[in-house]
C-alpha cells in the first residue's frame, strides 16, 4: 500500500462519490476509474499514479502534523462557532459535530462509524431503512452534507459516547475530544 497526498478540494471531491459506510478511498477511485484489480495487475503505468520516489518510506497511520492541527482548529472553531452556539438541543449540537467531522475526514468517519453499534441497534447507516430495520423508535436522521444517517432517540451520554469514539479513531487529542463532549 502506498500513500498520496492530495489537496483538500480533490480529497472531498473523491469522499463525496462515497456510496457506502466502510468503503476505502482506493475503492472509491477503482470505482470511478473503472479500474480494476486484474488491470492493475496488467498495467505497469499506474506506478506513475504512486507516491513520488522521495516519499516512497513505510508509511505509518500518523497524520501530518499539520493535518491534524487544522483538524483541532476546525474543530475548535465549531465550538466557538454563532451556528453551534445557537443550538439549544443536544441532537441539533449532536449532528453539527457529526457533520464537521466527516467534512474533516470522510474516509476515517466512515472507518469509526464502522464498528460503532449497540447490542440490538445499528447507530450508522447509509440509509434510513437499515437503521429502521434495527430497532424499534430510532429517529433516524441524516447528518447534513454526508451520505450518512445516524439514530437520534438515545440519550445525551450515549451521543457523547459515538462522538468519543469517532474522535478517538480519528486521532483527536483527549482535551478536546472532553471539550466536544462537554458541550452536546
Amino acid at each position: 500500500m502506498k500513500t498520496i497526498e492530495v489537496d483538500d478540494e480533490l480529497y472531498r471531491y473523491i469522499a463525496s462519490h462515497t456510496q457506502h459506510i466502510g468503503e476505502t478511498a482506493s475503492d472509491i477511485l477503482r470505482r470511478m476509474l473503472k479500474f480494476s484489480a486484474v488491470t492493475q495487475s496488467a498495467a505497469p503505468a499506474t506506478r506513475t499514479v504512486s507516491a513520488p520516489a522521495t516519499a516512497q518510506a513505510p508509511s505509518t497511520d500518523a497524520k501530518p502534523a499539520s493535518q491534524t492541527k487544522d483538524k483541532v482548529r476546525a474543530m475548535r472553531e465549531l465550538l466557538l462557532s454563532d451556528e453551534y452556539a445557537e443550538q439549544k438541543k443536544a441532537v441539533n449540537r449532536f449532528m453539527l459535530v457529526l457533520s464537521t467531522l466527516w467534512s474533516l475526514d470522510s474516509i476515517a468517519f466512515a472507518d469509526a462509524t464502522e464498528s460503532l453499534h449497540g447490542r440490538t441497534r445499528v447507530y450508522f447507516a447509509a440509509d434510513e431503512q437499515t437503521l429502521l430495520k434495527n430497532g424499534n423508535q430510532t429517529k433516524p436522521k441524516q447528518v447534513p452534507d454526508t451520505p450518512y444517517w445516524v439514530i437520534t432517540n438515545t440519550n445525551t451520554g450515549r451521543k457523547c459516547s459515538m462522538i468519543e469514539h469517532i474522535m478517538q479513531s480519528m486521532q483527536f487529542p483527549a482535551e478536546l475530544i472532553e471539550k466536544v463532549c462537554g458541550t452536546i
